[in-house]
């Protein structure tokens, strides 16, 4: 059952030019990345009585959606839930809403990517490549996998992120990005590696979707007494 965190976000940066909602489902994640800021709270924990489900949310974005120009679904990782339930939820936000509906993901899940844009539930996505998967070998470099995104992944798991990467410039909307972030424990050489792959599928596709790469912000710690 799809999970919702109560809390929603306004946010100017994620989506520029658009004033957003950023809405984090609660149903875990299938990477544990560097520093992530939803790993205590979303990912570690298990759904609890604050939680929302899609209904709710439903009822909330349609209390304040002419507050927002675009409405974005991150996680944890968002598609990690059932295709049906996804198409569920975001057909009805595109009843209730008229803005721009756009998800987050770390791309490793290409078939439900493509089914949104296919069935139009979502206008784009933004996709986090976080390592130059085309260039690194699972087996051989396993310790830097392991260091960015927590796991030792397969052949198929990075063949499924170059695969969603691709869905996401060849569908070329202007409010869909790639993105990395500037891990501190990465070279230059990673960021160099990416932004040169997606510049060649930019030009395959003749595609404008931008790429950034973010800063790292290290995760927030209260201090102990």
């Amino acid at each position: 059952m799809l999970a919702f965190y109560p809390r929603f976000i306004r946010t100017f940066d994620d989506l520029p030019g658009y004033t957003s909602l950023l809405i984090h489902s609660w149903n875990g994640c299938n990477m544990r990345c560097f520093g992530c800021h939803n790993s205590d709270e979303l990912i570690a924990k298990k759904p609890d009585g604050r939680h929302l489900d899609g209904r709710q949310v439903i009822d909330r974005l349609q209390g304040c959606r002419s507050m927002f120009e675009a409405v974005l679904f991150s996680g944890g990782e968002f598609l990690i839930n059932e295709y049906s339930e996804i198409a569920d939820c975001l057909r009805e936000v595109r009843a209730v809403y008229d803005g721009k509906i756009i998800v987050f993901t770390n791309g490793t899940y290409p078939r439900k990517l493509q089914q949104l844009f296919d069935d139009k539930l979502i206008d784009g996505a933004h996709i986090d490549m976080k390592l130059p998967y085309h260039a690194l070998d699972p087996a051989q470099d396993r310790e830097i996998y392991e260091a960015v995104i927590g796991i030792a992944p397969s052949e198929t798991y990075c063949k499924a992120i170059l695969e969603s990467v691709e869905i996401v410039i060849r569908h070329n909307s202007d409010v869909s990005q790639v993105r990395t972030v500037r891990y501190p424990i990465l070279s230059e050489h990673f960021f160099d590696e990416i932004r040169i792959y997606v510049d060649k599928l930019k030009d395959k596709y003749n595609s404008r979707v931008p790429y950034f790469i973010n800063p790292y912000h290290p995760p927030y710690q209260a201090s102990t007494p």
